[in-house]
């Protein structure tokens, strides 16, 4: 079976990593750039916490252009949000019978690749795994975590979880994938922002009441948000789940931290844009609306327009 990464950043570059080690056959749809040269040479190299070994994962196939890659029964897409749109020649490699997941971050990424693709063909879900890239191509993988998906309409989309779960992932599959993408929103937009904004390494964020304060803010924004759209979140519930998971992740480097660092565009609409799109004016939501205007200066003065 052929697994296309749509994206084979950090987190595409672990998950390849644990699908080849479990014997799928996987390739990467990237765009130009370093990342794709470094993957057409030696594939993905992922290095251990401690960085005292590693190992180099060659890929079937690794292009920008879906005539030199194979028909594939199955994309997992981690583009940045933005960048969805940009997938739409994947449509004619896609399978009949085939299916695409989408881990990433923000709302409106399964509206969109249901555009593409076909609605019954779309599932969306959320990943703990996670892993920060140290140069084109190789990767430092952090929390070994779980994916956690659903269709996008009706049902089925069981045998994406048996064949990733045979491959080694930890995988859990619902009904319902919308609660799910709602949780990981909040989890974005209460720390990526901050770590992006602060530097703090995620090890030290329990120590630092100014930005656990801003962080609780922006998360009950995100509840009220969630409500709005018919689903209801446990502001408490989520608040454990993300501190828990800065401690298990301590050396973790958030993804949008990474990008700011980097000088790459941020995902600031679809994460904290998607909020917005619930206030009912310009008043609402005030702590969403100064971080997203904040990183959105960054942005634009960098020439990142979003």
């Amino acid at each position: 079976m052929i697994v296309t990464i749509a994206g084979c950043g950090a987190l595409g570059g672990v998950i390849a990593a644990h699908l080849l080690e479990g014997g799928l056959q996987v390739q990467a749809f990237q765009r130009k750039g370093k990342t794709l040269d470094a993957l057409k040479e030696k594939g993905v190299t992922i290095l251990s916490e401690d960085r005292k070994s590693s190992n180099s994962y060659p890929l079937t196939a690794v292009s920008d252009a879906i005539s030199e890659l194979l028909p594939t029964e199955l994309i997992i897409v981690l583009v940045k949000s933005y960048d969805t749109e940009s997938l739409l020649p994947l449509r004619g490699l896609l399978l009949q019978g085939g299916a695409v997941l989408t881990l990433q971050n923000g709302l409106g990424n399964a509206e969109t690749l249901s555009d593409i693709f076909g609605e019954s063909k779309v599932a969306a879900g959320i990943t703990t795994y996670g892993g920060v890239t140290l140069s084109p191509g190789v990767v430092m993988e952090g929390l070994k975590g779980s994916i956690t998906f659903g269709p996008w309409s009706g049902e089925g989309m069981e045998w994406i979880a048996e064949t990733l779960g045979k491959a080694g992932l930890r995988i859990d599959h619902v009904r319902d994938p919308k609660p799910l993408l709602w949780k990981k929103l909040c989890m974005n937009a209460m720390a990526n922002p901050v770590f992006a904004l602060t530097g703090i390494p995620v090890r030290d964020i329990s120590r630092n009441t100014f930005a656990l304060d801003l962080m609780e803010h922006l998360g009950k924004e995100v509840v009220e948000a969630a409500a709005r759209s018919g689903v209801i979140l446990d502001f408490d519930e989520n608040w454990k789940f993300l501190m828990d998971h800065s401690k298990k992740a301590s050396d973790h480097k958030p993804s949008m931290l990474q990008d700011i660092e980097a000088g790459r565009r941020m995902e600031v609409q679809g994460i904290l844009g998607g909020i917005l799109a619930y206030a009912g004016d310009e008043k609402e939501f005030p702590y969403t609306r100064s971080l997203y205007d904040l990183l959105m200066a960054i942005d634009s003065s960098r020439g990142n327009y979003q």
